[in-house]
């Protein structure tokens, strides 16, 4: 989605921020902190299996440029503010993402259109928001803009002293995905927690930017805890929940454990993916670039040097590729997915490995346009 609160109870993936290992019971797996350090073994991203079925770049393309989104959506990205600005194959590729590579098996037929649509709406106003963040460093309609997730506390859009434009296009946003998901047969049920994750995700934002100039807060505890919810796989799940009238609500508990785990290996995976191009733009918040540098493979300094253009990216990408740092975070995405096809979390009204596959296409799709672009 553009770009923390759980790590999910699992016997080989449970995180104890704090602590590196505990001690087990004989035979079993220890209890991990989310630090690579704890991961030894290394996997080439070939060995995940997941790139069997023909993917390219080029076809990728193809299938996004061809994908024909609801009138009232491409008018929405193709308004004349901050949202047309963007290549339209931006946001063909979040709707195409937003279908059925993240739709939960238990979305009623008659509700996957709308579902997908308010998937959308939210990826949008998701990245809108993180833009203002990362890129733009307006805190102030930062803040106006997140108001939306927050009871009791409405956006004054026209506020004189906020991007009044880049804020419209917001609120036609916001106010396009409220009469989607007020539609839903189990609204009322979960707007409350919709609204908690989707300000779990501001604040992961929120963190992005305030550790870009505040020492210390770049450390691998916090990077993992907060990083990880700006993915936005939660409210995606919560949309989908929405949609769901079959959905056995005692199951709920479980689904949340696998879609906290699955938020992580989407990270690990926009990790993974992303990080050379994030070094030649400068933006070293990612946690590969943290493990760098704890693991004295890159300095702070090197780092600081590439973004005054004072030290060629290439350095920095050619030693991270030799200390074999990549293949440690695929490594431990593959143990969170096998671990998870192992784990019985009682779920019946969804199928969980369904769910899995979901990810490992995401995973191949995103290294697919990777290359391409």
């Amino acid at each position: 989605m553009s770009q923390d609160a759980g790590h999910g109870q699992f016997a080989d993936t449970r995180a104890t921020v704090g602590a590196e290992t505990t001690g087990t019971e004989e035979g079993a797996e220890p209890i991990r902190v989310p630090g690579m350090t704890t991961v030894d073994e290394r996997t080439d991203v070939a060995e995940l299996e997941i790139e069997q079925d023909g993917i390219s770049g080029e076809r990728l393309a193809t299938d996004i440029q061809s994908v024909e989104m609801p009138a009232a959506l491409r008018d929405i990205v193709e308004d004349d503010g901050v949202l047309g600005d963007r290549p339209l194959f931006t946001w063909k590729w979040i709707y195409h993402t937003c279908g059925e590579m993240i739709t939960l098996p238990c979305v009623a037929d008659e509700w996957v259109d709308t579902a997908q649509d308010a998937k959308f709406l939210a990826g949008v106003y998701i990245t809108l928001v993180d833009d203002l963040a990362e890129k733009h460093g307006d805190e102030q309609t930062f803040w106006e803009l997140a108001k939306v997730m927050y009871p009791m506390d409405d956006p004054d859009w026209d506020r004189d002293d906020i991007n009044r434009n880049y804020a419209r296009s917001a609120k036609r946003v916001w106010e396009e995905l409220r009469s989607r998901i007020e539609s839903a047969p189990r609204f009322d049920r979960f707007e409350e927690t919709f609204l908690f994750d989707f300000r779990t995700a501001v604040q992961s934002m929120d963190f992005a930017r305030v550790s870009e100039s505040a020492d210390g807060l770049s450390n691998r505890a916090e990077t993992w805890f907060y990083e990880t919810p700006a993915i936005g796989q939660l409210p995606v799940v919560d949309i989908d929940l929405m949609f769901s009238p079959a959905f056995d609500l005692d199951e709920l508990d479980g689904l949340r454990e696998l879609a906290h785990e699955l938020q992580h290996m989407w990270r690990l995976g926009n990790w993974i993916i992303t990080w050379e191009r994030e070094v030649h733009e400068g933006d070293f918040t990612a946690g590969i670039f943290v493990e760098a540098r704890d693991q004295e493979i890159v300095s702070e300094a090197e780092l600081e040097a590439v973004k005054r253009q004072q030290l060629d990216p290439e350095v920095i990408v050619q030693r991270i590729d030799d200390s074999g740092l990549i293949d440690q975070f695929v490594a431990d995405w593959k143990r969170r997915r096998d671990g998870l096809r192992r784990q019985d979390l009682g779920l019946e009204s969804v199928e969980k490995d369904r769910i899995i596959d979901d990810i490992e296409r995401l995973m191949q799709s995103h290294l697919a346009r990777e290359v391409y672009e």
